[in-house]
């Protein structure tokens, strides 16, 4: 059996890795692997065509100097795919990219059944992507529990498996346990410092949050931790040496320490993105902030339709977790915001008990990569 699974982005990297631990873990059988995946898939045997570093970016604007590069990974993917004429082709989040893909091999094969994992957010901007999705997909699977009804409503098979950070397991670590491994002689709590996953993020923002922690004193309250992917450590350390702080960092480079630190941490500033809903599922106090290009701004915030940037707001429809976007991104109001969060009690509650909330809309009472293994199994043992 060949299967073929597409995404853009570590985000959709993680999930179809998940999703291929559980098709190991059922009926299938045995399957060859092949399509666009980054470290994680890689360890589960995928065949790439491409890796996910040579798309992923992030705005408009930004997407520009790589469109000719993305079009022949486009055009070269699906000649592949077709040569190839998989069992099913799974295509991931990143739907500008994944679902070009899909598209082309649909017009080219009808045949070869498509499922995609992770609705396009319809529902916060472009609308009219429902469309696509019901032109060049044989089933969708969405993470977000309103999201079938607005598929559904436009006749697109869709299944609800919930997300997966609900089914994460949380590192059993005490504070004590975690210093000894990663910060000797530390006594003060620990804040995170999340700058984001692509170096333009971290281009952005990482110099705006070690500035905060400064010129707000943080530093003298707060022990300062920096998770990042292993691969930008260093890019990361270059950044921190040459704003020349007078506090230390510690920057931890592997996911098992990334987690450890989410399980003993009270507060973070993160950069909006997948990593806020960890920070929830982990009950931490945070704020998020993003800056994008100018332009690419200027046209994202014109199409918009959602009214928050973070999806714990977006759930619950009210600003509980602080959003500092674009202009409002500046180390007075970061610092302003997170001395509110550290001293008002009250506030602070307000922010875990949003989490828990939508968080809690979040589940199935099922493993969400289990539930999407069973869809997969129905569609290439069906071929419905």
């Amino acid at each position: 059996m060949k299967i073929v699974i597409i995404t853009g982005e570590e985000s959709g990297d993680e999930l179809g890795a998940s999703l291929v631990d559980a098709l190991k873990e059922s009926s299938l059988g045995k399957f060859e692997l092949y399509g666009i995946g980054g470290s994680l898939l890689l360890k589960r045997g995928i065949q790439n065509f491409h890796h996910i570093n040579e798309i992923s970016v992030m705005g408009i604007i930004e997407v520009i100097p790589k469109i000719l590069k993305i079009n022949r990974i486009i055009k070269n993917v699906t000649k592949s795919v077709l040569n190839l004429n998989p069992d099913i082709v799974i295509t991931v989040d990143s739907p500008d990219f994944t679902l070009r893909i899909a598209k082309n091999i649909k017009s080219k094969n009808q045949k070869i059944k498509i499922l995609h994992y992770v609705a396009p957010s319809v529902w916060g901007w472009r609308p009219k992507r429902v469309y696509t999705v019901k032109s060049v997909v044989d089933k969708l699977l969405t993470i977000l529990p309103f999201e079938q009804k607005i598929f559904e409503e436009k006749k697109v098979p869709t299944t609800f498996v919930g997300h997966p950070i609900t089914s994460k397991i949380k590192p059993q670590i005490t504070l004590d346990q975690f210093n000894n491994k990663y910060m000797s002689n530390n006594d003060m709590p620990i804040l995170l410092i999340l700058p984001g996953s692509r170096k333009p993020e971290i281009d952005k923002l990482l110099r705006i949050y070690l500035e905060t922690v400064e010129v707000f004193n943080i530093y003298k309250k707060f022990s300062v931790v920096l998770p990042i992917k292993k691969e930008l450590a260093n890019y990361v350390r270059d950044i921190i040496d040459k704003q020349n702080i007078n506090y230390d960092v510690t920057i931890l480079g592997s996911d098992v320490a990334k987690y450890e630190s989410f399980t003993v941490a009270d507060y973070a500033i993160a950069t909006s993105g997948t990593v806020a809903l960890e920070l929830s599922y982990f009950d931490i106090a945070y704020l998020v902030t993003y800056k994008f290009n100018y332009l690419s701004y200027t046209i994202i915030k014109s199409l918009a339709q959602a009214k928050f940037a973070n999806l714990i707001n977006i759930i619950n429809d009210q600003e509980n977790i602080p959003e500092l976007i674009q202009s409002k991104c500046t180390v007075d109001n970061i610092g302003k915001v997170f001395n509110a969060i550290v001293s008002d009690q009250e506030y602070r509650e307000t922010i875990l008990n949003a989490s828990r909330i939508a968080i809690d809309k979040l589940g199935t009472n099922s493993n969400p990569s289990a539930l999407a293994a069973e869809e997969v199994l129905k569609i290439v043992n069906n071929g419905q």
